[in-house]
């Protein structure tokens, strides 16, 4: 640095050092001198561990990453481990409290550490590559598989009705809301279907078996609920009022109750 602009916007005149620049003198923004020179060794040095460190990152459209997006949306494990999902930082894992989440995914600690890019800073805090990510992801998703195996069906019910309807985002004031079409809504399911998939992969056959298996013994008893509560209307209509009790009482799940999940369903 040689000289401090006295005009505005400030400037810097500096002088490049490089042979190939030839002594060349230049006034740039403050914003350019990231630190003081003497300690340009120290910086370059963790500019180019932060290289190596993201130079595997995921593209932004990578099914893994999109299902690690989906995976740490449900909050479920924050204050124990997050990672990065902008363009500095994508894919990098960040462990706050190692010992915790080695005793969740019942890992021995130096298992973080597998990559040599891992590094714990100042705070204590680990940093991890993105192919430490994706398999402390994989874990993850297994310890609460049945939670996203539910929350997946959930997207893709969702997903299926936006496909045929659209799907409308209310507007305020006097914004008039935007409309999605259906055609839109259809191609955005089938870019995040291969990640839904593979979150459910990493959720394991055993949870998405079962709950598949809930879902076709709900579906089950919800038609036999309908046809007791037509059976039971019937019964009233036809003036048997005491024979409609006992069948309700019979049944033991309120009548209100059955319709309200019929809506839900």
């Amino acid at each position: 640095m040689l000289k401090i602009g006295a005009q505005r916007p400030l400037r810097i005149k500096v002088r490049f050092v490089a042979e190939d620049a030839e002594g060349r003198e230049e006034w740039v923004p403050p914003a350019r001198l990231r630190v003081l020179w003497q300690n340009k060794d120290t910086w370059l040095a963790r500019e180019q561990q932060w290289s190596e460190l993201t130079k595997d990152s995921p593209d932004e459209e990578d099914p893994a990453f999109r299902a690690v997006i989906t995976l740490f949306d449900e909050h479920l494990w924050d204050g124990l481990v997050t990672f990065g999902v902008n363009y500095r930082d994508r894919g990098l894992l960040y462990v706050e409290d190692v010992p915790a989440l080695a005793a969740l995914l019942d890992v021995p600690e130096p298992f973080f550490h597998t990559d040599p890019r891992a590094f714990t800073d100042t705070d204590g805090t680990l940093t991890a590559p993105w192919p430490t990510t994706v398999e402390v992801a994989r874990l993850l998703a297994r310890t609460r598989a049945d939670h996203l195996v539910t929350r997946l069906d959930q997207h893709e019910r969702q997903a299926q009705q936006e496909a045929i309807y659209g799907r409308y985002y209310r507007g305020r004031g006097k914004n008039p809301g935007t409309y999605i079409s259906p055609e839109i809504c259809a191609e955005v399911d089938r870019s995040s279907k291969p990640a839904r998939d593979l979150l459910r992969q990493w959720c394991g056959t055993d949870a998405v078996e079962s709950h598949e298996e809930l879902k076709a013994l709900r579906d089950e008893v919800l038609r036999i609920g309908k046809l007791m509560e037509q059976s039971i209307g019937c019964l009233r209509q036809a003036g048997q009022t005491k024979a409609a009790d006992r069948f309700e009482r019979e049944l033991g799940i309120p009548l209100e109750t059955l319709r309200q999940a019929e809506r839900d369903d």
